[in-house]
């Protein structure tokens, strides 16, 4: 706690000390939601309700805008309001709040989530650190800041450890030409180029099966000791790990990451008609050699702002080849290959001014029905890519959890949209200043039902041991809330939302309320009410 105080005096130190070329500047936000549910688990008697804390701070230093040190510090992140700890011996007595999170552990009090530097050279810009990524929509890469859902709010982020360069290639093009000839036209067009290298695992220290031993053979491996389990189903343990731990790369995972985009703003399409064009490609390629992993992933996205009309695009895809999932395959000769072959988007169109805006949305997240077969076509969305409070927030992430275990929590949807499609039309009128009034329904249904997360129907074009379902669709959400910003930096907003869930999944297997019609079908009907309350600074 003493060690972090020098990030809360940090404001008043550069402040007195800084000369005029360097700046000092902190963002971020103090925020408390609250949440209520009815009727979430089986069993529950009255409305279950829990607040969580959040302060995010991100401090800058900037030396006349030609390099910058920038930090995300998170505190109290998902902490619950009260002493959840047991650490009072009379509860009626507890007066000293404990930093437990929903998940019943202890939180971090404070953590510094990214660190990095940015630094302009004359022909572009890098940027190396820890470091947020963000592209598009948020569909794969999502940085997790602010509060731009419509309902919900973000709760992951993505974070690399990364060395990007960014350059615009015709402007850079042009220059140096013209600096050659003194004829060519600079041509200061907004199209940018990048180029980025990721570390993500040095040493994973995580259950791998992928590892063999021959018997009787001499090996410096210790996972290969005489008395280990040389099966699949041997853990990867810390006390394995060697001294020269660091050296060793084939264990190591890493992506280079290309990016080309055209970001063009108030662009002419008329004498009287402006607007905004934003279209690009990001590609990333990941690798380890440990596991025969060559992952190719590629995200295209676009998005048009021209009078009132609006489109936003984004579709991805994965593909490559792995053994790196922890599932076992029905090929007894290669039991963990796998051939990803992924796919997930998510289309926005409609109308937009300064009073309205109305959008059509309609969005997919391929499935797999088959999980233990050598293809592998199932992944969620990014989950901080929120459509609406209960159904894929809470209902899917917690079907999910309890379908895959601890075991495979990499598969967890953690609130994603996952394994279906979807539309969500959505309004949000603003009748006032700083007022906002949503209104969104939610309709879903499945891509591959696999009978334990999803279950199957009769007419279904998969494989499933029993058709448990009668429902085409998995549900249907309805979503209204009220927004406001007061005195330019209180953010508050109050949401709510009721679904109504079909047998199409397994509510009860997973503790989740439901109920039985007259035909015997299972059904859930879950009500929720949040509010946030933030200071924005």
């Amino acid at each position: 706690m003493v060690g972090a105080l020098w990030l809360f005096l940090l404001p008043s130190l550069a402040q007195a000390d800084a000369p005029d070329n360097w700046k000092f500047s902190l963002d971020g936000y103090y925020r408390v939601r609250g949440h209520a549910f009815w009727d979430l688990y089986e069993g529950q008697a009255a409305a279950g309700t829990y607040l969580t804390h959040r302060l995010r701070m991100q401090p800058q230093l900037n030396f006349e805008d030609r390099a910058k040190f920038l930090m995300q510090i998170d505190a109290l992140d998902g902490v619950v309001w009260g002493d959840n700890m047991s650490q009072a011996s009379t509860a009626l007595f507890a007066g000293d709040p404990s930093e437990n999170t929903l998940e019943g552990v202890e939180g971090n009090l404070i953590k510094v989530r990214r660190a990095w530097t940015e630094f302009k050279v004359p022909v572009g810009l890098f940027r190396v650190g820890r470091q947020a990524s963000s592209w598009g929509m948020g569909l794969l890469a999502n940085d997790g800041n602010g509060f731009d859902d419509s309902f919900g709010e973000n709760k992951f982020g993505s974070t690399y450890d990364r060395i990007l360069f960014a350059t615009r290639p015709i402007t850079v093009g042009t220059t140096v030409a013209n600096m050659i000839d003194g004829k060519t036209k600079v041509r200061d067009i907004p199209l940018i180029a990048a180029f980025g290298v990721d570390r993500l695992v040095e040493d994973p220290l995580i259950q791998y099966y992928g590892y063999t031993c021959d018997e009787g053979e001499t090996t410096d491996d210790a996972r290969c000791a005489e008395d280990d389990d040389h099966s699949y189903t041997s853990e990867r343990d810390p006390a394995y790990r060697q001294d020269t731990w660091w050296v060793d790369s084939q264990d190591d995972v890493y992506e280079m990451v290309y990016v080309l985009v055209y970001r063009g703003e108030d662009l002419k399409f008329s004498p009287t008609v402006t607007g905004d064009l934003t279209a690009g490609v990001y590609v990333v390629n990941r690798i380890q050699e440990e596991t025969d992993s060559n992952v190719l992933i590629v995200d295209a996205y676009v998005k048009e702002e021209i009078a009132s009309t609006y489109l936003e695009a984004e579709v991805l895809t994965i593909q490559g080849d792995t053994r790196a999932i922890t599932l076992a395959s029905s090929d007894p000769a290669d039991p963990l290959g796998k051939t990803a072959n992924i796919w997930g988007y998510v289309v926005r169109a409609g109308f937009q001014d300064q009073r309205l805006t109305a959008l059509m949305e309609h969005g997919y997240a391929s499935g797999d029905n088959q999980p233990t077969d050598a293809d592998f076509t199932g992944r969620p969305l990014h989950p901080d890519h929120n459509v609406g409070l209960i159904f894929y927030e809470e209902i899917m992430s917690r079907v999910t959890e309890e379908a895959w275990g601890t075991g495979a929590k990499g598969l967890w949807s953690n609130g994603a949209v996952y394994n279906s499609r979807y539309i969500f039309p959505n309004v949000r009128y603003r009748p006032l200043p700083n007022w906002e009034i949503s209104a969104a329904w939610l309709m879903a249904w499945p891509d591959q039902p696999d009978g334990s997360r999803i279950y199957c129907a009769e007419g279904d074009e998969v494989d499933c041991p029993v058709d448990a379902a009668t429902d085409d669709y998995l549900a249907w959400e309805a979503d209204v809330a009220i927004k406001h910003r007061w005195a330019d930096h209180i953010n508050f907003s109050v949401e709510g939302g009721f679904a109504h869930v079909t047998d199409r999944i397994p509510l009860k297997s997973a503790g989740l309320a439901y109920e039985t019609d007259d035909q015997g079908r299972t059904f859930g009907d879950f009500w929720t009410v949040q509010s946030r309350i933030a200071y924005e600074f």
